[in-house]
Order: C-alpha cells, then sequence, then structure tokens
C-alpha cells in the first residue's frame, strides 16, 4: 500500500490515493468499507488518540494510516501505518472484526488527519486535534439518554450540537446509548451512522448505562460490543476497566462511573475507594463525575427515595460541581441537600417520562430532546441546555474565587418550563400517578414559577 501511496507527477494515482485504490464505490456494500468509526482516549488527550472501527468478517487485518494535517493533499511521503488489535465477535446480524489502535507520542495542540482499513477498503481521510495540556477555554457536549428510534430523532440532538458548537473538544454521553447493548440490529448499527463524520472528528467518552448490558433491568453483563466499540482508559478498580474511569482533559477531571454495578457490596465499596483517591488527588480546576442512574429517581413510575447515599456524601465532601446524569428520560436540575453538587438529569433521545416532583428539582422539563453545552474557562463553568431547535432551555454559573470558594447563578430570562406530560401518558401510568399529576404540578410551580 506504500506503494500506491508515493506522490507522483500523475494525476490518477494521487487520486488513486485518495479514494480506494481503483475500486469504484458504486459497486461497494456500504459495510465493505471501514465503518462505525470513533475517536476516544485511552491515555494522555495531549499526546494519544484511540480509534475504533469495524469491517466485515472477511478483513481480519485493518491499519490506521496517520500524519499531521496538511491543507495540501500531497501528504503520501508523511504518512505512517500502525496494525490494529483485531478481534472477531459474532452478533446477532453477523461476524464482525472489530479494531482498536490507540496513538501515542502525539505532539500536543496538532491537527492530525487518519484513515483506517487495509487494501482496496479504506475510509475517508478524517482529522482530530489533540489537546493542549495547557489551562485554557474550551467546550465540551454532554447528552443524556439516546436509546431509542436512535437514527431517526436520537440524531436531531447529536447533530443539531454539533452546528451549534462545531468547536467541542469532545462528546461526552450519560449511558444508554442504545436499548440493547448486546444487539447491533437498531442498535449499535443506528448509534454510530446517528454521529456519522462527527465522531471521527470529534472524540466520545461515555459512561455505561444499564442498557449497555445483556440484562437491562438489572444491569448485569455489559455487552461485548461497548468494549470492542470504544477504547476508553484502563485506569479503574480492577476489572471495571473502561467502565469506571477518568480522563484528564487540559484543566478539568471527567469521571465515569458503572453505577449498575452499585448493588454489589464488592464493586461498590471499590468504586467508591477509588472515586475518592481519585477526587483526593486531584489538583486541576474542575471536577465532572457522570454516572447514568440519577441520584434521585425523577421519573413518575420509579419508587422514589435516595439511590447512592455514600456517593452523595462523598460528592459534597469534595465540593464536586457538576454531577451528570440520565435515565429518567426527562429533564431536572437542581441540587440535594447541600450547595453542591449541581446534579443534572438530561434526555437526548425521543423516550419521555413524565415528572414525578421529587422537591429537589430547581427546573424540570419533559417531552424535549436536549444536549448540554458545558463551556469551561479557569474560573467559570457555564452551563447551557439547550433544544434541538439550537434554544436556551437552561443555563447557570459556577464561579471559582481565588480562595476556592464557589459561587452557583441561575442564567436569567430563562423561557417556560416544558411540563406537558409525554405522549401516551395515560395509556402508560398507573391511574393514580395520572389523577395526581395536576397537583403534583400546580404544587411545584408555586415553588419554581
Amino acid at each position: 500500500m506504500k506503494s500506491i501511496m508515493k506522490l507522483s507527477m500523475v494525476l490518477v494515482p494521487v487520486f488513486t490515493m485518495l479514494s480506494f485504490s481503483n475500486l469504484s464505490l458504486d459497486h461497494l456494500n456500504p459495510y465493505d468499507i471501514p465503518h462505525h468509526i470513533n475517536i476516544s482516549w485511552k491515555t494522555d488527550p495531549a499526546t494519544s488518540q484511540s480509534i475504533n472501527w469495524r469491517t466485515t468478517e472477511l478483513q481480519k487485518i485493518s491499519y490506521v494510516e496517520y500524519c499531521e494535517a496538511t491543507a495540501s493533499p500531497f501528504f503520501s511521503n508523511s504518512v505512517q501505518r500502525q496494525k490494529a488489535e483485531s478481534n472477531a465477535h459474532t452478533g446477532d446480524d453477523a461476524t464482525w472484526n472489530y479494531h482498536s489502535v490507540n496513538l501515542t507520542g502525539l505532539s500536543p495542540n496538532t491537527q492530525y488527519s487518519y484513515r483506517v482499513g487495509n487494501g482496496n477498503f479504506w475510509s475517508e481521510w478524517a482529522e482530530f486535534k489533540t489537546a493542549t495540556g495547557k489551562e485554557e477555554d474550551f467546550t465540551f457536549i454532554y447528552f443524556g439518554d439516546v436509546q431509542r428510534d436512535i437514527f431517526s430523532m436520537g440524531s436531531r440532538a447529536v447533530r443539531q450540537a454539533v452546528l451549534q458548537r462545531p468547536d467541542a473538544k469532545f462528546f461526552l454521553f450519560g449511558g444508554d446509548l442504545v436499548h440493547r447493548g448486546g444487539l447491533n440490529k437498531e442498535n449499535w448499527n443506528e448509534f454510530f451512522p446517528t454521529g456519522g463524520w462527527a465522531f471521527q472528528n470529534i472524540p466520545i467518552l461515555a459512561t455505561p448505562g444499564n442498557h449497555e448490558h445483556i440484562v437491562a433491568k438489572s444491569g448485569e453483563n455489559m455487552g461485548q460490543q461497548w468494549y470492542y466499540n470504544f477504547t476508553f482508559p484502563e485506569n479503574g478498580p480492577k476489572g471495571h476497566d473502561e467502565e469506571t474511569f477518568y480522563v484528564d482533559y487540559n484543566n478539568i477531571r471527567v469521571i465515569s462511573l458503572n453505577m449498575c454495578r452499585y448493588k454489589y457490596a464488592e464493586d461498590r465499596k471499590a468504586i467508591l475507594e477509588w472515586t475518592e483517591e481519585r477526587l483526593k488527588e486531584f489538583k486541576g480546576d474542575w471536577v465532572f463525575i457522570t454516572h447514568h442512574y440519577a441520584m434521585h429517581p425523577s421519573a413518575r413510575n420509579r419508587k422514589p427515595g435516595l439511590r447512592f447515599p455514600e456517593f452523595k456524601a462523598l460528592y459534597e465532601k469534595y465540593k464536586v460541581p457538576v454531577i451528570l446524569t440520565g435515565h429518567e428520560h426527562l429533564y431536572a436540575r437542581g441540587r440535594i441537600d447541600d450547595e453542591f453538587p449541581v446534579y443534572v438529569v438530561s434526555v437526548a433521545g425521543p423516550y419521555q417520562n413524565a415528572i414525578q416532583f421529587q422537591g429537589w428539582e430547581e427546573r424540570t422539563g419533559t417531552s424535549l430532546q436536549l444536549f448540554q453545552e458545558i463551556n469551561v474557562s479557569q474560573n467559570e463553568i457555564h452551563y447551557v441546555s439547550k433544544t434541538i431547535l439550537g434554544e436556551v432551555y437552561d443555563e447557570f454559573r459556577i464561579t471559582k474565587s481565588e480562595n476556592g470558594e464557589m459561587k452557583y447563578t441561575i442564567g436569567e430570562d430563562l423561557p417556560p418550563q416544558s411540563l406537558l406530560p409525554p405522549d401516551r401518558f395515560e395509556e402508560r401510568y398507573k391511574k393514580e400517578l395520572v389523577d395526581s399529576w395536576e397537583e403534583d404540578l400546580k404544587n411545584y410551580l408555586i415553588l419554581h414559577p
């Protein structure tokens, strides 16, 4: 392949380098080309980039080709190649080969071009940029559950987020990216086209939801596709690799906790102790923690009560500013018995629940697809929740003084809350929950008009 990519004075070979080695796209099945391509981090975002993709069963060997990006298309002499780690996995639709590479030794604050594949089958060239590794202002995007009607409806949130903030440094998903984590049909085969080229250019971080597990209701046995589709850090408690982990991006730390394992005493203890160590050691500006289950159930059809009391106490002890969660299929933002953290529950997909109104919520919403722009500077977190029309639905700021004291300020002139019950409300909920809706809503609006 290297010989094909050498520069030539003839135009045809140059064109061939940037296409598919003389193989006409008209005769290709889309799955023949490497697909489900996404980038993330296994190691330092300033000097590395993990890349994942999938190919047909016949393409057992695959590579990443990469180089520092240039505006010129004549860069073949600069291209380096790295062989992927490849694993075959038989799913519900076919046997696929899953490939991953962790590129290391990269230069900070540098844009790279890359493609993946082998032989006649290559992806298009795409770009990523390494982190600066320094304190700077930047934005990342948070998504709650996508889960159902992923391609047809969930794509609205992901694509609008890119249009609104093309400068976002990474995407963070709060679990339930799909509905059945062990299946490709109507699940992973929809999730990756939902992001399309954006997932090739903007890194993904994600925490597992219960629906990434084989038994969704109990959160048991992660679907193997999680580990094959993504390459996340292996710096969590033993046996929790790529589920509970942290990433330091410049001046912030993002911590993912797989709280689906909370019900197991040994796992709970390991995650709690590990989390405290990560909070205790961090000397940067801000910590964001994400786990799928919200601290309080907020959906109207869930049993009320505090889910993770030990973790709530830990967050308060270390004054974690923001906890990002999902699972409830609605929007909620507020604090629970203390000034910090601010808890956020959000949903990016179309499946929506009616609100329970537990009393901790300062702002809520349902029948909305949302995404969150989180703007970070050394002394401020500026959080903006937007609808898929790009309209601001919620906003707050957390500022930090020189002595480390934090101040929480809610945005002004926010629009009315979207509190209509979701579609088929009376069919989906027990009669007593439907009958008590108006009174609960009235009482909530007295406190939060």
